[in-house]
């Protein structure tokens, strides 16, 4: 009988020490999940800041072509407005004096 309670209490003494090891196990896998997803989300933040740093520059580039076409499309306009006038002037300085002289 007392073989038997020997044998039950080392079966318990076994049965706490692998529920504490299990226990143990469980936190160390935790800990080591909740590692990985730091670094996973730092991997992330930092690929996503590359990204829109690479983003950024591609769009201000393309807001300084846009602009630079801009810019020259209103030139030439400029240029053509004032060989329109150069070329017209006398005819409208005649027709402005008409105009007065009508009244």
């Amino acid at each position: 009988m007392n073989q038997v309670i020997k044998e039950l209490y080392d079966i318990e003494t076994q049965a706490r020490e692998t529920m504490e090891n299990a226990g143990l196990s469980k936190q160390k896998l935790q800990e080591e999940k909740k590692r990985q997803m730091e670094e996973i989300n730092m991997g992330l933040a930092a690929e996503l800041e590359g990204r829109m740093t690479t983003l950024q520059a591609q769009l201000e580039e393309q807001a300084k072509e846009d602009i630079r076409r801009l810019v020259e499309n209103n030139r030439q306009q400029m240029e053509q407005l004032n060989a329109s006038y150069g070329d017209n002037l006398s005819g409208y300085a005649q027709e402005i004096v008409r105009k007065i002289t009508e009244v």
